[in-house]
């Protein structure tokens, strides 16, 4: 018999089972259980995704009835991991069920975890950066409030990058200055620091809120001694001059200045190219 032939057999036997009357229900649902997850290991023998994550799927509901709320969790997550090979809307249903559970039972830093797995579905395979940056927003926080810091802030780094590319501005300005702030004093981030900061600068800058971004560049300083001896700062004065100017020219010769020296990256490249197109826009004076 091959893989897919038995683990049809084994899930009809399943399905007979869970549907079953008797007065031993708890037994039946935990035989079906047990059956569900042989057929769903059976279907991955056979590479048939979907069915492996509708018997699993299908186990944890039974794990549910017996109150096995951590086995359910953790049999949604292995749905979840069967369906990501064949439909990652059905991915993100069975991940948000086992979150719904992990919440419940206060298990807040595991259920982060799979909000990020979520998150990552829509940014890597949907390419839904909307819904990217909400769920690494809820993934973030139950980080922050489980005292795991530096994964809360790898989340809002990912929030200010996507704020930011759907032209969120102000948004991706508070997160990328709420993880320079958490970084000061962490000397395994703070290397960092001119980094978050020039990310930061280009936003005010895209605005267009000239005095805005002037004031947070001062602010910077502040923050960070050191920032004003940086490379970063520099260039964020040299193009913010540029702007207010409205030389197209000096801003394009500072971004290459730049570019041969510290790599841009796509990010940086587009907020860049926008910022140059906001100069061309702007209407001439007479």
């Amino acid at each position: 018999m091959t893989s897919e032939r038995e683990a049809l057999a084994i899930l009809a036997k399943a399905d007979k089972k869970a549907t079953t009357f008797g007065w031993f229900g708890g037994n039946k649902f935990e035989e079906a259980a047990e059956l569900y997850n042989k057929a769903a290991n059976t279907f991955k023998l056979a590479k048939r995704w979907k069915e492996a994550g509708d018997a699993f799927s299908k186990a944890a509901n039974m794990q549910v009835q017996l109150n096995e709320r951590d086995e359910a969790a953790s049999t949604f997550i292995s749905a979840s991991k069967c369906y990501r090979k064949s439909s990652f809307e059905d991915a993100i249903t069975s991940l948000k069920q086992a979150i719904e559970i992990l919440t419940d039972r206060g298990r807040f830093q595991a259920a982060a975890g799979h909000q990020k797995d979520i998150a990552q579905i829509y940014e890597s395979d949907l390419v839904d950066l909307e819904k990217a940056m909400q769920a690494y927003e809820i993934a973030a926080d139950w980080y922050a409030g489980e005292e795991a810091p530096a994964l809360a802030n790898n989340c809002l780094l990912k929030v200010a990058t996507f704020a930011a590319t759907l032209e969120q501005y102000d948004k991706a300005i508070e997160k990328f200055e709420q993880v320079a702030t958490a970084s000061l004093d962490n000397q395994l981030t703070k290397w960092s620091l001119k980094d978050y900061f020039l990310k930061a600068g280009l936003c005010h800058i895209a605005v267009g809120d000239h005095i805005g971004a002037k004031r947070a560049i001062e602010r910077y300083c502040d923050m960070d001694v050191t920032f004003a001896s940086t490379r970063e700062y520099i260039f964020l004065e040299n193009i913010l001059e540029a702007v207010e100017s409205g030389d197209v020219e000096s801003f394009t010769n500072r971004v290459v200045e730049f570019d041969q020296l510290t790599k841009l990256d796509n990010w940086k490249t587009t907020i860049l190219l926008r910022i140059k197109k906001s100069i061309q826009d702007e209407p001439l004076l007479t």
